[in-house]
């Protein structure tokens, strides 16, 4: 990009922008060359000085750093907006990034407004809103309603950060330019899904955000829900932005709210001892729901999503099983089945691999799993990028193709209201283990439901 930009970060001193903003803008910039100032926008006593030093800790680029300037006001108060429009004035194109908690989504909103700063008819105008976009439908559709009354759609930067991801990416090209997959990718040959978004971690420093929050919001909604339209949407006419959109939309259409009697609540062991939770909390920290699909293709599969805190080991990933061939008999004798995995690892180790059966190499004919793999990350000799960088490098080009629509936001919440509403109103999480794979019910529900069991690659034979 060869245009300056202003990128004004509200929130600028949070976790999220010293983690992953400005460390992703560091590396952009030494990377690409643009020309691009960070304006810090927020409510804490700091000189333009004490900022640069924290853009050049976080960000590591002095460049960076040494043009970065910082702006003290009140998210409820347009009129201490005056500052930051006369810094923007003559700028050819703003960048907002609402790095905030979501309460203060509504009145940086209505300053921006106020102040002028909004302009629904300047494409060099953006403005970018980080997730959960809404507690449930009703205040994701009134956020909406408001950003639409201050930005144009295509001003609009929805962030899930998944679907930056490059693997998240490459599930377009895995099923829409391999004739091998293609054909399986339906009822006929696809016997489950299985999606699981495990962490290791507990919730840390987050009690604040998560308690009021939990598993179904943080995880479900957005990612889980954004990835499993990926994997089971029909082709796009084109991978424009739009028409991915219009696909994802189409299958989310399709799922069926979740029923509550089939979905799984846990909260890890020692969750009510975490600084800052509620001694009381009824709040999840796993979840785990089966997915209905009412159209011709997935009708009738069994789609499984779990996601969770504190579990054995962090991993995403789909599992697609397809269904058994015939059983071979060998001198009489039948063989045990090799189910065959499609899996698609997100994080970490990206890569895809497909668990076939072959025979053991020696004189008898002894079929066991093997596996073949795409390594991603020896597609290319350079690092793969961190997902904020694909975010940020699109919000600066105007590209859509990793932003879901206002529509695919409020599909997402009809899915999950119900098992929100049902959880909030009554009834107590399941205890599991720290370490564990979450509780026990999970296992029930996945073999109750003609799932068979929720397998993990590197578990499965041929899958690590």
């Amino acid at each position: 990009m060869t245009s300056a930009v202003d990128l004004v970060i509200f929130g600028a001193t949070g976790d999220l922008a010293r983690r992953k903003i400005l460390p992703s803008l560091g590396r952009l910039v030494s990377r690409e060359g643009m020309s691009l100032r960070v304006i810090g926008a927020g409510r804490s006593h700091k000189s333009t000085a004490e900022f640069r030093d924290m853009v050049n800790e976080a960000g590591g680029n002095k460049g960076l750093a040494s043009t970065a300037e910082w702006v003290q006001l009140d998210y409820a108060e347009p009129a201490t907006f005056a500052p930051l429009s006369e810094l923007l004035t003559g700028s050819p194109c703003v960048i907002f990034y609402m790095a905030t908690p979501p309460e203060t989504f509504s009145d940086i909103l209505a300053a921006l407004v106020h102040s002028g700063l909004a302009n629904k008819v300047d494409a060099t105008r953006r403005i970018v809103v980080e997730k959960p976009l809404g507690h449930d439908l009703a205040s994701a559709h009134k956020l909406n309603a408001q950003l639409a009354e201050a930005f144009d759609e295509e001003q609009t930067f929805r962030i899930d950060h998944y679907l930056a991801k490059d693997t998240v990416q490459n599930v377009l090209a895995l099923r829409f330019s391999n004739s091998l997959f293609e054909p399986v990718w339906n009822r006929t040959l696809v016997e489950t899904i299985l999606i699981t978004v495990a962490e290791a971690e507990g919730i840390g420093q987050r009690a604040g955000y998560y308690d009021q929050t939990g598993a179904v919001r943080d995880i479900i909604q957005n990612h889980v829900l954004q990835l499993l339209a990926l994997i089971t949407m029909e082709p796009p006419t084109t991978f424009d932005a739009e028409y991915v959109r219009r696909a994802k939309r189409a299958a989310l259409r399709a799922m069926s709210p979740i029923d509550p009697s089939s979905a799984v609540r846990g909260q890890y062991e020692g969750y009510l001892e975490e600084n800052g939770v509620d001694p009381d909390s009824r709040r999840e920290t796993y979840v785990a729901a089966r997915v209905a699909i009412e159209n011709w293709r997935w009708d009738g599969v069994p789609i499984f999503v779990r996601t969770g805190k504190s579990l054995a080991r962090r991993v995403t990933e789909v599992v697609i099983k397809l269904r058994d061939a015939p059983m071979l008999r060998i001198g009489g004798r039948r063989q045990r089945g090799i189910p065959t995995l499609i899996v698609i690892r997100i994080q970490p180790d990206e890569g895809i691999s497909l668990r076939i059966g072959a025979k053991r190499p020696g004189t008898r004919f002894e079929m066991v799993p093997a596996g073949m793999r795409l390594d991603y990350a020896k597609l290319t000799k350079a690092a793969l990028p961190d997902a904020y960088e694909n975010v940020l490098s699109e919000v600066l080009a105007g590209g859509h193709s990793a932003f879901p629509g206002a529509e695919e936001i409020e599909l997402s919440w009809e899915i999950v209201d119900p098992l929100i509403e049902a959880w909030e109103a009554d009834g107590h999480p399941e205890v599991y283990p720290t370490g564990s794979w979450g509780p026990r019910a999970a296992d029930d529900l996945v073999e109750d439901g003609g799932g068979g069991r929720w397998i993990v690659s590197g578990d499965e034979p041929g899958t690590g």
